[in-house]
C-alpha cells in the first residue's frame, strides 16, 4: 500500500488548493486559459483558483499551458514556456520544458520535472536544480520515495535544504516501529556507550514499548489490594501482595498482616490523599474504631488482678461500640459477649476471648470498608481510574507510584505476583476503550519528546521532565564522537523522522495540519500508526466537529495494512474499511451496534459501514479526497 500517494492526494484536496496561491517571479506553473480580455489580459485557472494575468503573447481560451511567472507587480505577468497541451506525450512535454527553461537534460532533471508536472506544483528553476542535487545523493532504489518527498517540499513551500529533505524522507521511509527496533538493538550492542547513558535510554525505550503500563499498573494495584484484603485468600497470596506494595513504597515498610488494619486506617485518613467527602466519611468511621482498638490494646495489657481498671476499660468499650460503623448484628453480638463477661470477675480466659473477638472483627471491617470505597470510586472520585491508589498515595505522586509498582512487579520472581500481572493485563485488554487509548497515545507522544525544542522554549520549561524523553537523549548521545557508525545512523534516523513530522505540521491562516507517527505495542502486538490532521478553524479558533474527513492508516501485526476512511457530515458518520482479509466483514459486523451506540452517546449518528478490499481502494480514496471540501469546516486525521 502506497501511503505516500494517498497522503499527497488527500492533503492537496483539503489543504493546498484552499490556500491563497502565492506566486513569485521565476516560478513555473500549470494553468488553463478560461477567458480572454482586451489588452492581452486573461483569466487563468491554476488549481482551483482564478488568477488575472497579462500574457506575453496571444493565446486561445480553453487551452492548457505551462507558464513562467515573469513578474507579480503591479500585475501578474505570465510567459508561455510550453503548450498548448493537447494530449502530447509526457516525454515531449518534458523536453519542451527543459528546453524553454534552459535546464540540463539529465535523467534526474527529467524525473524531477515529471513529478512537478504530475502534481502541478509551482516551482522555480533554482528549486528544480536544488531538487536534482538532492536526488543525486540517494541510491536508485530510493528514487520513488525521494521524488515524493521533493514534491511534498515544493507543495509545502519548504526550502530545498539537505536537512529538510532528509527529515521528510525519513518520515516516509519504512515504519517508525522498524526504526525504533533498530535503534533499540544498536543501543543494547553499542560498546562505546557510557553505562549511565545506556541505562537511561533503555528505561525510556521500555516506557515507549509499554504505552498501556499506566492502565495495567492501576489495575494491578486494584487487584493487589483486593488480594491483600481478601480474608478468604491464602496466607501466601496475601503475603505476596503485601510484599509487592511494600517494595513499591505504597505501604510503609513496617506493615505486616497483623498490623494492616491500623496502617490502612492511618493511610486512608490523611487529608491530602482523599477528596473532601471521602476524607470526612473515613475520619468519622475510623475514629470510633481506633478508639475501641486502643481500648482493646489497653485491656490486653492490664493484669487481671487490677479488676477496677479492667472494669473501667470494658465500660468504655461498651460506650464506644454504638458509635462504630459495624453492622448492627455485629454490634449486638459483641455487646452480648461484653454483657456475659462483665457479670462476673474478669479472668485471663475471658480477657483473651474479648481481645480475640474484637481484633478479628476490626481486621475484617477495615478490609471491607477499604474495598467498599474502592468499589464506589465512580461516584466518590474525580476519575474512574483513581481507584484505591488515591487512598494510599498523595495525588501528585500517583504516576510515580504506578511506575514503581510495575517495575517492582516485573522484576519479581514470585508466582503470585506474575499471576497478578497476567490478570491485570487480561482485564485491561478486555476493557480497552477510548479513554485508555487516549492515555496510551499521550504517553507515547510525551515519552518520544517530539516537541522538545518548542517545550524547551516555553516560559517555564520542565527541564527535568524533558530530559527524560527520547529526543533530547538522542541529541545528547550524538555529541559523543566515539559512537559506532551503526548507532549514529540509527539515532540520526530517528531524530530526522521526528523532525519530519514537525516539518509537515503547521498553520497557514485558518488551515492547520498536524502529523504524528507512533510505534504502539499492546499486549505483545505491534501497531505502526500515522496520524494526519488537516483542519479548518471556525471564527472562534475552534474546529467544527460536525464536519470531518478522517483517514486511519494502521499497520497491524494480525490484520496487516488497514485503512479506515471516515466521513462526518453534519454529525452523520459513514465508514469505509479497506483490508484484504475477507473475514473482516463478518467479524466487524458484530461491533457495529457498539459503534453506533458509542457515537450516539457523544452526539453523532452512524450512517453505515462498508468493507472493501484494497483493489478498490486507490480510485475511491482519491475521488473522496478530491470531493471533500473544507468550506464546511472539515478535519482530516490520518492514523
Amino acid at each position: 500500500m502506497n501511503l505516500h500517494s494517498l497522503s499527497a492526494s488527500s492533503a492537496r484536496a483539503t489543504t493546498t488548493e484552499t490556500q491563497p496561491l502565492s506566486l513569485k517571479e521565476g516560478q513555473m506553473i500549470h494553468g488553463k486559459i478560461t477567458q480572454l480580455f482586451p489588452g492581452q489580459m486573461a483569466q487563468v485557472q491554476v488549481g482551483n483558483q482564478q488568477l488575472y494575468a497579462k500574457l506575453e503573447v496571444p493565446m486561445q481560451a480553453g487551452d492548457n499551458y505551462y507558464f513562467k511567472v515573469n513578474g507579480t507587480e503591479p500585475e501578474l505577468r505570465l510567459q508561455v514556456i510550453s503548450g498548448p497541451m493537447r494530449g502530447e506525450g509526457q516525454s515531449v512535454q518534458l523536453s519542451q520544458l527543459m528546453e524553454s527553461l534552459s535546464l540540463p537534460k539529465t535523467k534526474e532533471m527529467k524525473d524531477v520535472l515529471a513529478t512537478i508536472v504530475k502534481q502541478k506544483i509551482p516551482m522555480t528553476k533554482e528549486n528544480m536544480l536544488e531538487a536534482v542535487n538532492l536526488l543525486k545523493t540517494l541510491p536508485e532504489g530510493m528514487k520513488a520515495e525521494a521524488l515524493a518527498t521533493l514534491g511534498k517540499m515544493a507543495e509545502a513551500r519548504l526550502p530545498f535544504t539537505p536537512a529538510i529533505f532528509q527529515s521528510l524522507l525519513q518520515a516516509h521511509t519504512g515504519t517508525i516501529a522498524q526504526q525504533f527496533t533498530t535503534l533499540l538493538t544498536t543501543i543494547q550492542s553499542e560498546p562505546n556507550l557510557p553505562p549511565a547513558m545506556r541505562e537511561q535510554l533503555l528505561v525510556t525505550m521500555q516506557a515507549l514499548s509499554s504505552p498501556l503500563s499506566q492502565a495495567v499498573g492501576k489495575e494491578l494495584l486494584n487487584q493487589t489490594v483486593s488480594q491483600l484484603l481478601n480474608s478468604q485468600a491464602s496466607q501466601a497470596d496475601r503475603f505476596a501482595a503485601l510484599q509487592l506494595l511494600k517494595s513499591a513504597d505504597i505501604l510503609p515498610a513496617r506493615t505486616s498482616l497483623a498490623n494492616l488494619p491500623q496502617v490502612l486506617a492511618e493511610q486512608t485518613t490523611k487529608a491530602d490523599t482523599l477528596p473532601a467527602n471521602v476524607t470526612s466519611v473515613m475520619t468519622n468511621q475510623t475514629e470510633a474504631n481506633k478508639a475501641i482498638q486502643s481500648l482493646i490494646t489497653q485491656l490486653s495489657q492490664t493484669p487481671v488482678a487490677n479488676q477496677q481498671t479492667m472494669k473501667a476499660v470494658v465500660q468504655n468499650i461498651t460506650q464506644q461500640l454504638p458509635n462504630t460503623t459495624l453492622p448492627e448484628s455485629v454490634k449486638n453480638a459483641l455487646q452480648t459477649v461484653m454483657n456475659q463477661i462483665t457479670q462476673q470477675p474478669m479472668t485471663d480466659g475471658a480477657k483473651a476471648i474479648v481481645v480475640e473477638q474484637f481484633s478479628k472483627v476490626f481486621t475484617q471491617v477495615t478490609a471491607t470498608q477499604t474495598a467498599a470505597i474502592s468499589s464506589q470510586q465512580p461516584t466518590m472520585m474525580k476519575e474512574e481510574q483513581q481507584s484505591v491508589l488515591s487512598l494510599l498515595v498523595p495525588q501528585n505522586k500517583e504516576n510515580e507510584a504506578i511506575r514503581a509498582l510495575m517495575q517492582t512487579a516485573e522484576k519479581s520472581e514470585s508466582s503470585q505476583v506474575k499471576q497478578l500481572i497476567q490478570h491485570a493485563e487480561t482485564q485491561v485488554s478486555q476493557t480497552v476503550n477510548g479513554a485508555v487509548m487516549k492515555e496510551a497515545i499521550q504517553h507515547v507522544l510525551s515519552t518520544l519528546g517530539v516537541n522538545y525544542e518548542a517545550m524547551l522554549g516555553a516560559k517555564e520549561p520542565d527541564v527535568a521532565n524533558l530530559a527524560s524523553t527520547l529526543k533530547p537523549q538522542l541529541l545528547a548521545m550524538l555529541q559523543d564522537p566515539s559512537l559506532s557508525p551503526a548507532l549514529r545512523e540509527a539515532a540520526e534516523t530517528m531524530v530526522l523522522r521526528m523532525n519530519g513530522t514537525l516539518l509537515q505540521s503547521g498553520e497557514t491562516g485558518t488551515q492547520q495540519q498536524l502529523i504524528m507517527q507512533l510505534p504502539l505495542e499492546m499486549f505483545g502486538k505491534k501497531i505502526d500508526a500515522t496520524l494526519q490532521w488537516n483542519s479548518r478553524m471556525k471564527e472562534n479558533g475552534k474546529i467544527d466537529p460536525a464536519f470531518a474527513r478522517i483517514l486511519f492508516y494502521l499497520e497491524l501485526e494480525s490484520l496487516a495494512t488497514t485503512l479506515v476512511d471516515m466521513h462526518v457530515q453534519n454529525k452523520v458518520v459513514n465508514l469505509t474499511i479497506y483490508n484484504d482479509e475477507s473475514s473482516l466483514k463478518t467479524t466487524g459486523a458484530t461491533f457495529q451496534d457498539v459503534l453506533k451506540e458509542g457515537l450516539e452517546g457523544v452526539g453523532y449518528k452512524l450512517s453505515g459501514v462498508m468493507f472493501k478490499a484494497f483493489t478498490e481502494k486507490q480510485q475511491n480514496i482519491k475521488k473522496a479526497a478530491n470531493t471533500f471540501q473544507l468550506d464546511e469546516g472539515g478535519v482530516d486525521y490520518r492514523i
